[in-house]
């Protein structure tokens, strides 16, 4: 139980600080400090996929259930017709099939 609880303490960590990068990221403006912090973005989720990968085969943590080809197409009609409404694009045909949780 005591290495799940770590696992669980690391992935936290790792996604709280992507979050953090991905905020400083949108806010910088000189470029050599900005391609800095997408490189340790992108070596923050390498480690979290890797991360996720062990603690997925260790049963540690549970991915959500995907989303149904109905779900998905309903929520692209919403947000295409939410968009018409605030003038924002439509959706590009991508899905967010949802986050897991760790058990």
């Amino acid at each position: 139980m005591q290495e799940q609880l770590m696992v669980n303490d690391a992935l936290n960590s790792i996604n709280a600080g992507l979050k953090s990068l991905g905020d400083m990221i949108a806010q910088t403006e000189n470029q050599e400090l900005r391609q800095t912090l997408q490189k340790f973005r992108n070596d923050g989720e390498t480690c979290q996929y890797e991360l996720y990968t062990i603690a997925k085969s260790k049963n540690y943590y549970q991915p959500a259930q995907k989303a149904s080809q109905d779900e998905i197409m309903n929520l692209k009609n919403f947000i295409n017709s939410q968009s018409g409404m605030t003038g924002q694009s439509g959706m590009s045909g991508q899905s967010n099939q949802g986050h897991g949780q760790m058990r």
